[in-house]
């Protein structure tokens, strides 16, 4: 495992939680485009987990309470496939678990700033994480 003071690199995973809401199986792309969007506390970006951090992503739940972790989906997000959209990742320490980082470039201030770029980017993650999920909820 990666220490999580280390370099963020290409060849690298990131672990985006998907609330149950932003999940539906009956559609072609599963994910939904809204799961990428900043709630309005998120000044320094949306959230995602370094794969490399932590032994399985399902360690990242642990950020959530106990009784509503099973109604997250995990969705695996190549690093280099976010740098081809503009995104770049910052590590954002914080005590629940290791390799969390943010994704500046969505923050809820550059999303309202330019609505249509976000809505294309958030479009082209859901396409990403629907593609690679590794887990759904129950």
């Amino acid at each position: 495992m990666k220490r999580e003071d280390e370099s963020v690199t290409p060849d690298e995973f990131v672990i985006r939680a998907i609330w149950t809401g932003f999940y539906n199986p009956q559609n072609p792309l599963p994910i939904l485009a809204a799961a990428f969007r900043p709630r309005p506390d998120e000044t320094d970006g949306i959230s995602v987990f370094r794969a490399a951090c932590v032994a399985k992503p399902e360690d990242v739940l642990v950020v959530f309470a106990e009784d509503k972790r099973d109604r997250y989906a995990l969705a695996l997000l190549h690093v280099a496939e976010l740098q081809k959209l503009g995104l770049t990742i910052e590590p954002a320490k914080i005590e629940a678990t290791p390799g969390h980082a943010v994704l500046p470039e969505l923050n809820c201030t550059a999303v309202s700033a330019d609505k249509a770029k976000c809505r294309e980017i958030q479009n082209k993650l859901a396409e990403l994480a629907s593609a690679n999920l590794v887990r759904t909820p129950v």
